[in-house]
């Protein structure tokens, strides 16, 4: 199974990518086994290369922009794409499934405004 989560991180607060409408208050947290999670993000199931593109764009559409004297469309935050994915043994009858994840991170820019 695949899922993707899309969060943006500006002026220190998280906003979900996702869901741009949810006004919860999104935390970091750790659980026991070290594994590090944003609680309350939206995780959406893709079953295709395809779909896991459109919520690339569809997430990107609510990111924070601004313009200034270099850029015109600047990203003023931080947002991390997560592709999820649990993989589950067809041959094993204990159903034991892994976990993983992949970060693509997109960091805010610092331009030079002396230039």
């Amino acid at each position: 199974q695949i899922s993707i989560s899309f969060l943006e991180v500006y002026n220190e607060r998280i906003k979900d990518l996702l869901d741009p409408t949810s006004k919860e208050d999104f935390a970091v947290q750790e659980d026991a086994k070290g594994n590090i999670t944003v609680r309350g993000i939206q995780q959406r199931v893709c079953a295709r290369e395809e779909e896991a593109l459109a919520l690339l764009f569809e997430g990107n559409m609510n990111r924070t922009v601004a313009d200034h004297t270099l850029n015109a469309n600047s990203s003023r935050s931080h947002c991390i794409f997560t592709v999820h994915v649990t993989s589950r043994s067809r041959v094993e009858s204990d159903s034991v499934s892994i976990s993983s994840k992949i970060h693509f991170a997109d960091l805010a820019g610092s331009e030079r405004l002396s230039k």
